[in-house]
């Protein structure tokens, strides 16, 4: 039995994975070690993975998002039972009672017995012995005892009863309390805890949206439109991987969350203009656009990663997009004068703390700092005054950003504009009413939230080049 990914996993060393508890319980020890994020792990695994079963790696899925949502929530019923603090338990085997505990308190169709059983011959395969009995005396006492651990209550202790009851740091509870207060930063807290929708956007250069579901009606258990996107929808229990399901191998779809999609409808651009995706990543927006523009015109996609714009070339190709060229580019210094043209439109989705989009990778909450948030504004100030005059008269450039701090935020834009008195907030005429405008608010910026929208927390602001 496996219990740990090797660090080069496409080796020839390497052997497949069968036993989808050892795989979470390596995936969950490498999350430990802090150098990389969840999504980047899994990529690098796939190989090891390929052997588990379709059951098996669901179960591996629910095991690895499960634990990462709910880990403070399951340390503190782990500090309730332990002999010892947390501190002084080694890491893998936390691991192995995070997985047990997931297990009894969340996944109703596995028996409480079989969750220690196996937990305990997880840690035999570590050979230790003594380990194994604190284990299993642990887990057992769990369930016999189950009183002695409870939720701080939420009068008394509001932060702790925030970050005990929905797993989030005491410092983010905290500054979310202080900014909302406690019943919305319960809302908040619980949805993002939530497993989020698979939604699609419907690459409208290969079909029109019925086209799409008729297509994917028998890969899953159904396809909801999601009215307030055009051409997105959920994908309600697929029946196979995406990445195996021929519409996506011929470039029908793409997986991007409606608030994303709004962000490309926000810039609006048209066919024929020229476009820059400042901080392109792989390609989710860049390919949006191109999209909206009827694959005419030009888009430049930057991003300071080379790998990133691989992968982005490559997603273009199997979408029919042909009109994006790449560029590698660090924004973080000016750019060399001359070597790009200005444009009509530009995007700035720019790096940011991502504690808006912490329900899809719950790995961020314990690798996030509040140092992350001021760090992460002051870099996206550098970004905007770098690309500025890149902005044509008249032109439009969308700042953008998966978080929801204001830091972060309006207090990026307000100090731009107290910089760059050519640049203004500006409505979108060309916009479509029940697309963008419900999410702007009387300031002019857009603004979702998992609670109340049911996507991705993201902000963004359009400005309007004046002179």
């Amino acid at each position: 039995m496996a219990t740990s990914l090797p660090t080069h996993p496409r080796s020839g060393r390497n052997r497949p994975v069968t036993d989808p508890r050892a795989a979470a319980l390596a995936m969950l020890d490498r999350v430990d070690r802090g150098k990389t994020t969840l999504d980047a792990l899994l990529d690098d695994a796939a190989p090891m993975l390929a052997k588990l079963s379709r059951r098996d790696r669901a179960l591996f899925n629910g095991l690895v998002y499960g634990v990462l949502r709910w880990r403070l929530r399951l340390d503190a019923v782990v500090a309730a039972y332990a002999d010892r603090p947390l501190k002084k338990i080694s890491p893998p085997i936390l691991n192995i009672l995070r997985i047990a505990l997931f297990q009894i308190l969340f996944m109703d169709r596995i028996p409480a017995s079989a969750a220690v059983n196996t937990a305990v011959d997880l840690v035999r395969t570590r050979k230790a012995a003594k380990a194994a009995g604190f284990v299993n005396a642990l887990l057992r006492n769990a369930l016999r005892e189950p009183g002695r651990f409870s939720i701080p209550d939420a009068q008394d202790s509001p932060v702790d009863h925030i970050a005990v009851a929905h797993a989030v740091p005491r410092w983010l509870a905290s500054r979310w309390i202080r900014r909302m207060g406690l019943a919305q930063t319960d809302r908040l807290c619980a949805a993002i805890n939530a497993i989020p929708p698979i939604t699609l956007r419907c690459n409208r250069l290969k079909n029109e949206l019925a086209e799409l579901a008729d297509a994917l009606s028998d890969q899953a258990e159904a396809i909801e439109y999601v009215e307030s996107i055009p051409g997105g929808a959920n994908l309600i229990r697929p029946r196979r991987p995406i990445p195996e399901m021929q519409a996506f191998i011929d470039g029908r779809f793409s997986v991007q969350d409606g608030a994303a999609q709004l962000v490309s409808l926000m810039l609006s651009p048209r066919p024929g203009e020229t476009v820059l995706d400042a901080c392109a990543g792989l390609g989710g927006k860049t390919t949006h656009l191109a999209q909206i523009m009827g694959n005419r015109g030009a888009i430049v996609a930057m991003d300071s990663a080379e790998a990133k714009l691989t992968r982005l070339e490559d997603e273009a190709r199997r979408l029919g997009v042909t009109i994006i060229r790449t560029r590698q580019a660090d924004l973080n210094r000016p750019l060399p004068a001359g070597t790009l043209p200005r444009f009509d439109r530009i995007l700035v989705d720019a790096p940011c703390s991502g504690l808006g989009v912490l329900r899809r990778n719950p790995d961020a909450k314990w690798s996030s700092q509040p140092a992350d948030i001021l760090r992460s504004a002051k870099r996206q100030a550098r970004f905007l005054d770098h690309l500025a005059p890149l902005v044509k008269t008249n032109g439009v450039l969308v700042f953008a950003v998966c978080s929801m701090e204001p830091e972060e935020n309006e207090d990026v834009i307000k100090t731009f504009l107290k910089k760059h008195a050519n640049f203004a907030i500006t409505g979108a005429p060309s916009i479509e009413e029940k697309t963008v405008l419900p999410f702007l608010g009387e300031d002019g910026f857009f603004r979702t939230a998992p609670h109340i929208d049911q996507m991705d927390g993201f902000f963004a602001a359009r400005l309007a080049r004046t002179r």
